[in-house]
């Protein structure tokens, strides 16, 4: 995936301000669908492209009841497509924008612990000086 997507400040308070209130309640489903580890840890093989449930529960080292399950559940609400091949599934992600709030949160994530850690360190150097 080498897609670069430019989005204004300007375009997302316009989008938040607009947005109506029955809104609100789909988006915060899909934020507690994705709010879950085993569902994330899907999601970042899935970002990789294509995989079958097999190689799903070998890369995430869970049991394939486990994984259909999360599934079933991440297909039911849209965020993955899935096509059978034989006896094989393969499952897909649906929509590329998962991928980039998955990105986006994890790197907002990463930074703030960045953040936190930088702020210790400087303090432990305070107090062993």
């Amino acid at each position: 995936m080498s897609k670069t997507v430019t989005i204004s400040e300007d375009e997302v308070t316009k989008w938040s301000l607009n947005m109506p209130d029955e809104m609100l309640e789909p988006v915060s489903n899909r934020f507690k669908l994705l709010a879950e580890p085993m569902r994330l840890k899907i999601i970042r093989v899935l970002c990789q492209g294509e995989h079958t449930v097999q190689e799903i529960v070998n890369n995430v080292n869970a049991s394939q009841a486990n994984i259909s399950k999360h599934l079933a559940l991440m297909h039911d609400n849209g965020v993955v497509n899935r096509r059978k091949e034989g006896l094989k599934c393969y499952y897909r992600i649906t929509d590329e924008t998962i991928i980039f709030a998955y990105y986006l949160i994890s790197k907002s994530v990463v930074e703030n612990l960045q953040e936190k850690l930088s702020w210790v360190q400087k303090v432990n150097t305070n107090l062993t000086a």
